[in-house]
């Protein structure tokens, strides 16, 4: 289950209250109730358990006013480990279980679709990327270049960076960096310079934003290699409401210049679904609705 990777540490000598002992057993007291975000205390460190790198210890950003809290950067989202598992590889030993479309893996994709996600040997740019999560990942798994982009505020690139220094051996930091971009905002100097460059663009837990959507696809596909070979991963959470993320996949990922070369869904054990646009007549529990999230590819349009 995607929130046991994740374990959250207090600070150093500090003494638990009875709330905070409550909080974290949340998940087990109230099995229907799946913990999709991790985080929030500038204090608290979470640990990532990759089963491939190691123990991975991640801080949030400390948001200096109610604008940068609406980013949401301070926190890490099941998206973003699931994520961090699928560009970072199964490791050895980690065989399917099963097949067809409704089936729970012992990891969470088959060989053929570990190949596609692999980001060895890529260009990579995360967008949105909170914590840097799957941005540091990308690096270990053997990206040629790996850019881990936030919206432009110091607080959020800071951490970020800190937490590159923290996981990512020095060796191999000349490879990664840390950039403010906002979505949209296409006459930058980073903009300009990286046009067409990245052959893999990360998205986790994006999508929440409605407004946002064709900025941030107009960042994709700026930003996207025109190699046939490119692609775009996108993985988000539906706690916000599908229909917020519906509305990129089937109105404005296409109109920008997206197409998508698929798209399921994925609840937090591994067990997959096909991709709705609405379930139960627009009644989801919003309970249920936590325990998933939708997992896609896309390329730029095929002309």
């Amino acid at each position: 289950m995607l929130p046991s990777l994740i374990r959250l540490l207090p600070p150093p000598n500090s003494i638990p209250e009875p709330e905070d002992i409550f909080a974290s057993a949340l998940g087990s007291i109230f099995t229907d109730d799946l913990r999709n975000q991790h985080g929030d205390d500038p204090n608290t460190l979470i640990v990532y358990r990759s089963r491939v790198f190691g123990d991975m210890e991640l801080s949030v950003a400390d948001p200096s006013g109610e604008n940068e809290r609406r980013k949401f950067a301070h926190y890490l989202w099941n998206a973003g480990v699931l994520m961090g598992e699928l560009v970072g590889g199964r490791g050895p030993g980690r065989a399917e279980e099963g097949d067809g479309e409704d089936v729970t893996w012992s990891w969470w994709a088959g060989e053929e679709e570990e190949r596609l996600w692999s980001v060895r040997g890529e260009t990579v740019l995360e967008l949105g990327a909170g914590v840097g999560l799957a941005g540091i990942v990308s690096a270990l798994a053997g990206a040629d270049e790996v850019v881990i982009s936030d919206y432009p505020a110091p607080e959020l690139l800071t951490n970020i960076t800190r937490n590159v220094e923290k996981n990512v051996p020095e060796s191999s930091r000349s490879r990664l960096s840390v950039q403010g971009h906002e979505w949209g905002i296409l006459d930058s100097a980073f903009s300009k310079t990286n046009a067409g460059r990245f052959t893999r663009i990360l998205a986790a837990d994006c999508l929440w934003m409605p407004h946002e959507h064709r900025n941030l696809a107009r960042s994709m596909l700026h930003f996207l290699s025109p190699s046939p070979d490119a692609r775009v991963f996108v993985i988000a959470g539906f706690h916000t409401g599908r229909a917020k993320v519906a509305h990129f996949f089937e109105e404005v990922a296409g109109e920008e210049g997206l197409e998508i070369e698929d798209i399921y869904e994925m609840d937090a054990d591994g067990k997959r679904r096909r991709w709705q646009v609405e379930r139960d007549e627009g009644t989801e529990h919003h309970g249920e609705r936590k325990k998933w999230l939708v997992v896609s590819r896309l390329r730029r349009q095929q002309v």
